[in-house]
């Protein structure tokens, strides 16, 4: 095969990065795609490189015959004597194929359309590789093109997507500004790899506290949840192992130098960073900054109820709510403004003492075990947990009927059982009471 012919298919691989492995792979599929047009098989052919030479042949296995009927796998004795001497009639030789001479025209035009379309798809897989590989890193590119909703990011080797949906409302582009974004996922299409981006995911604001905050890019400083609504404002809740360092402070910057430069990438969207607690108390009002809150309620459903007052009301909860609602995402548990005028009408409202009622059930008290009733003998606690009595709370919702019942309880220890529980916990039995005197018969243990 001509040796311009090989160095130009190694020059557009080097343009596109195939390495030479692949290049040939691509050739050898080629040839033989070609030879299969021409000859209809190719169990008895094989392409080989010459490095050296920087060529390219195609070598066939042959039967010698006087008279081919097939000429892909038989060649003629005459011109099999001009390949190798000793040759005889019936012996099988290799034979070197010229593609130019030995492929027709449609044939050759089969193996330049495998080539264009294997080069086609080895770059595909290039570019896919590369890029499927940086998912959840920031990119720069320029704006190309644009359609309606969709913004198409020229990324240098390929194309990359801004869907309308990734894309913060607040921001205007004209053909040929710079754009950074994040690279959010990479799908294999037909026409090669989609790389779509966004500027609109939390990672994308994780990525840039990361670039411009030395202590979050060295682990000092960690992030331990981005909520946020594009446009409108974003909450990051930071913390730190160290206690000489302020994980908020180090966020903000001198006179909020670090976060500003991260609020000019968002186009002036808002950021509040709060310190991380485990206390929910804590938290909820970190998280409702800017707005002051003066009491933390916990409630039984698991969230809170913060009190501010009038003048913070609307700064608490937000533009359509999205402060209060970032904040909820924030914390991980509802959170419900009220003034102090409304938390007041909430007391005294049914649902407040519904709420009262299940945080104070006795399902929820911790229980009071037998032994701290100091009057009452080992031997008849022993009696009271076989019968399944084990703490006081259990034995003040027994009668002395239910007591009697118990197998090794008589009158006496019954009555006796109900007075050490008068005088501990100020119990007094309901009900008729019954006298018994110091003749009653022995309990039987």
């Amino acid at each position: 095969m001509s040796n311009n012919f090989f160095e130009a298919l190694h020059q557009i691989a080097t343009d596109k990065g195939i390495t030479r492995e692949e290049i040939e792979g691509i050739v050898e599929s080629a040839m033989l795609s070609a030879f299969k047009k021409q000859y209809g098989a190719v169990e008895n052919v094989k392409v080989a490189f010459d490095r050296d030479k920087n060529t390219v042949t195609v070598i066939t296995k042959k039967m010698v015959v006087k008279k081919p009927t097939y000429p892909a796998e038989e060649i003629a004795y005459d011109k099999a004597l001009k390949i190798r001497k000793d040759v005889n009639l019936g012996d099988e030789i290799y034979v070197e194929e010229n593609p130019f001479d030995s492929f027709g025209r449609i044939a050759a035009q089969t193996a330049k359309q495998v080539i264009i379309q294997k080069i086609k798809e080895a770059e595909k897989n290039i570019v896919y590789n590369e890029y499927s590989g940086r998912e959840g890193e920031l990119i720069n590119g320029y704006l190309q093109r644009r359609t309606k909703d969709n913004l198409f990011i020229d990324l240098g080797r390929t194309e990359g997507l801004l869907p309308l949906r990734e894309q913060n409302p607040l921001e205007r582009y004209k053909i040929g500004d710079r754009v950074k974004a994040l690279i959010l996922s990479v799908q294999k299409s037909a026409k090669g790899p989609d790389v779509i981006l966004s500027r609109a995911h939390p990672k994308f604001v994780e990525k840039l506290f990361e670039m411009e905050i030395p202590e979050i890019y060295d682990g000092i400083v960690n992030i331990v949840k981005i909520v946020r609504e594009p446009g409108l404002r974003t909450k990051v809740s930071v913390t730190s192992d160290r206690d000489d360092v302020d994980s908020v402070g180090a966020c903000v910057g001198m006179k909020g130098i670090r976060i500003q430069s991260i609020v000019r990438e968002l186009e002036g969207e808002k950021i509040d960073v709060v310190a991380y607690y485990e206390d929910k108390k804590i938290m909820a009002a970190n998280a409702l900054t800017p707005a002051k809150v003066k009491e933390i309620i916990l409630t039984s459903g698991g969230g809170v109820i913060a009190v501010v007052d009038n003048d913070q009301y609307s700064l608490a909860v937000g533009r359509s709510g999205h402060n209060v609602r970032l904040a909820s995402r924030l914390c991980g548990f509802d959170i419900d403004i009220k003034t102090e005028e409304n938390y007041q009408a909430f007391l005294g409202s049914s649902e407040s003492r519904s709420i009262v009622e299940k945080l104070f059930t006795t399902d929820d008290m911790e229980e009071t075990p037998l032994e701290e009733l100091v009057d009452l003998e080992p031997r008849i606690v022993k009696i009271l947990e076989k019968a399944g009595i084990f703490s006081v709370e259990d034995l003040v919702e027994r009668s002395f009927e239910d007591l009697m019942k118990i197998e090794g309880i008589g009158e006496k220890t019954a009555q006796r059982i109900l007075e050490i529980l008068a005088d501990a916990v100020d119990f007094e039995e309901g009900g008729e009471s019954k006298d018994f005197d110091d003749s009653s018969e022995e309990d039987h243990v």
